[in-house]
């Protein structure tokens, strides 16, 4: 319950890295948890870590139950956690370099809000819907900064299975435009059987040291 001062954290910080002080530094913001959502069927918590551009559910035991991203370069006591890509036949995808050839599917990069979808969830079959920001889509910078984008996209896990599908995907058709660097929003309103997405720094452009 105790507030602590900036001199108490920049002593803890030493021995310990102890939180996100300045943002930067070994350590330091290495997560970036951006959202936090509550399943209730397993009492289990559904994490959004930008920087690790990973989906993560967590079980009230604190144990990774499985992790939505790409599984390129996961220690070995996690590999094991992340959900295969398959199409919608159930087969398994190709992937390398965070790519999956022949398909549209992708992984999520740098994303926002991964939120469960109750409305259409059922049993160990989990809809998540998740803002796909888009920065180092593919373990990579593009050649030109023009050719990122940003996507909403809804997938489909198979929590017994372990697999995960691409079902609903749009922002990429929209290109360059509605690249958001950083922050947004996608939530499915099931009212309506819709998507809403808040592309909220679309167009962000710096020219001679100003934000236009």
């Amino acid at each position: 319950g105790k507030t602590l001062s900036s001199a108490d954290l920049a002593a803890m910080d030493k021995e310990e890295h102890f939180g996100d002080i300045t943002g930067v530094g070994i350590g330091r913001n290495w997560a970036h948890v951006n959202s936090v959502d509550y399943d209730p069927t397993d009492d289990s918590i559904i994490i959004s870590s930008r920087h690790q551009s990973a989906i993560i559910k967590i079980g009230r035991d604190k144990q990774v139950k499985w992790i939505l991203g790409a599984p390129d370069g996961w220690q070995a006591k996690w590999s094991d956690k992340v959900l295969t890509p398959v199409d919608k036949d159930g087969k398994p995808l190709k992937c390398q370099q965070g790519k999956c050839e022949g398909t549209n599917f992708d992984w999520t990069w740098t994303q926002h809000t991964a939120w469960k979808i109750d409305e259409l969830s059922k049993g160990d079959i989990v809809y998540v819907s998740v803002f796909d920001n888009g920065d180092g889509r593919g373990m990579e910078q593009p050649a030109l900064a023009d050719m990122k984008y940003t996507r909403l996209v809804v997938y489909r896990v198979n929590e017994s299975k372990m697999t995960i599908e691409q079902i609903w995907t749009y922002g990429e058709e929209k290109g360059h435009d509605y690249y958001s660097p950083v922050t947004g929003l996608c939530e499915y309103a099931g009212d309506k059987d819709s998507v809403v997405g808040y592309f909220s720094t679309a167009g962000m452009r710096v020219s001679k040291g100003k934000a236009m």
